[in-house]
């Protein structure tokens, strides 16, 4: 089983030290959602399948929409 949760790179980041910092905060910040929303998973009770959904659904999750999931 595999998921993509790809986010833009903070390291391609051009601008001042602040725009920089705020892409490497905002990556970090949708990524420790999506990893959380992995973790709350009830694994156990999910077949292969429902588990692959949710993996998909949590990868489209969106930074401004990570924190009312």
């Amino acid at each position: 089983m595999t998921a993509h949760w790809g986010i833009p790179d903070p390291a391609a980041v051009t601008g001042n030290e602040v725009e920089v910092e705020r892409a490497f905060r905002d990556a970090f910040m949708v990524l420790d959602r999506r990893i959380s929303l992995l973790l709350c998973l009830p694994l156990t009770s999910l077949d292969k399948l429902a588990i692959q959904k949710e993996l998909d659904r949590i990868g489209k999750q969106l930074p401004d929409s990570a924190a009312s999931a």
